[in-house]
């Protein structure tokens, strides 16, 4: 885990409203969720809506970065915002509906939005990390900044709703 606080721990805090590229992130999620009518979001009325955001980040070196399997236990009414960026992480997930574990290509730029509560008890975690192809899609990204040739990075977003009245 990256230390980004000035306190020395490893998360940044912002406000409904801040302007931040985190921010921006949360909304551009929250928008397209809202322009699919069909997508049903935890019951939540207004997804759009938060108070704060606590941000953090995991690097991943490939080819063996992983995070075991795990279910977030924040009883905080919290959505986790996951995003990747750098090299493809081999994801897994699993939600009580699910009858097995599904894996997954959690690619740069990808987005997972889940509930991060003990009784939505979602099981996920990061088996290995994708060594570059040499034409890969971070090829871009990695010629700017060289620590994407091999690296993931996992950009975790706990997204605090707002009180439902």
């Amino acid at each position: 885990t990256l230390i980004l606080g000035d306190d020395g721990g490893p998360s940044l805090s912002y406000a409904f409203g801040e302007t931040s590229v985190v921010n921006l992130m949360v909304e551009r999620c929250n928008e397209h969720l809202k322009s699919h009518a069909n997508l049903h979001v935890l019951g939540v009325e207004d997804i759009t809506r938060y108070s704060a955001i606590k941000m953090a980040t995991i690097s991943y070196e490939a080819p063996n970065g992983s995070f075991p399997p795990h279910v977030d236990h924040c009883n905080d009414g919290s959505l986790v915002y996951l995003a990747s960026l750098g090299q493809t992480a081999n994801f897994t997930i699993k939600s009580p509906s699910m009858a097995e574990v599904r894996r997954l290509k959690f690619r740069s730029g990808d987005i997972l939005i889940f509930d991060a509560g003990s009784d939505a008890s979602i099981l996920h975690g990061v088996v290995s990390i994708d060594e570059a192809a040499p034409n890969a899609p971070t090829g871009a990204l990695a010629t700017r900044f060289p620590v994407f040739r091999n690296h993931r990075y996992g950009v975790q977003c706990r997204v605090f709703r707002e009180r439902q009245r």
